[in-house]
């Protein structure tokens, strides 16, 4: 038996209902399924994150507290989230800030109650993956590609695969193909999906002005939305 191991958990696990700041992650922090938490002040964009990774950091096995998720957590660079949990999506799950050629991979897990979106990209040139069974419910929009930060101008990227929803209130996906962002979507589970119901790749003409976006619609099979009917199916 690894009494260390124990003992370190036993520590998070204590420490988490009384986090009241963000905690950085360098290098890989496994949480041993401990229940972690700050604040949630509804949609405000102004709260801060529970975790932050840094490049090449690495979060496991960690559940984010109902009614304490604040912003999630912000990826800096190469990063990945491998069975984190969230009870209750505050303003966003987790943000990808990294830039260029850098990637956050978001292996398992799941979220929950999300109003708005849980993935939310706002680095450029950067990639999401979503894979390895990550569950979502109640919510918004899995992932969607900022439409009107200031520094749009270039394309992001998102990889779903093997992704299974349960009540998906606006869309899969939102991207921006005015900047060529490019969505690619295996292997998606969606309890009761009928056509259109809901969508699941949709397109905007986004803009770096702060205004609200301009919805194109679902699209199938473009460059953009690389996803075809077969690639989604109803439980």
């Amino acid at each position: 038996m690894n009494v260390s191991k124990i003992l370190l958990g036993l520590v998070l696990a204590a420490s988490a209902w009384s986090a009241s700041a963000t905690t950085t992650i360098t290098g890989t922090v496994d949480y041993s399924g401990a229940t972690v938490g700050t604040s949630c002040d509804g949609q405000s964009e102004s709260q801060q994150p529970v975790f932050v990774l840094a490049a090449g950091a690495t979060i496991k096995n960690v559940v984010i507290k109902a009614g304490a998720a604040a912003d999630g957590i912000h990826c800096l660079g190469n990063c990945k989230l491998e069975n984190v949990t969230w009870a209750d999506v505050c303003e966003d799950a987790a943000t990808m800030k990294g830039g260029s050629g850098t990637t956050m991979y978001v292996k398992g897990g799941a979220a929950y109650a999300a109003a708005d979106k849980v993935f939310q990209h706002n680095g450029l040139g950067s990639t999401v993956q979503i894979y390895g069974g990550f569950y979502g419910e109640n919510i918004g929009k899995l992932y969607r590609s900022c439409g009107n930060c200031s520094t749009n101008g270039s394309a992001r990227y998102v990889v779903i695969d093997s992704v299974k929803l349960n009540t998906v209130n606006s869309a899969v996906v939102g991207i921006n193909s005015n900047y060529g962002d490019k969505a690619t979507i295996t292997n998606l589970q969606i309890k009761g999906y009928s056509s259109g119901k809901p969508k699941v790749c949709v397109t905007y003409t986004g803009n770096n002005t702060g205004a609200e976006p301009t919805s194109l619609g679902e699209k199938w099979n473009t460059s953009n939305c690389v996803v075809s009917t077969s690639n989604v199916t109803a439980y």
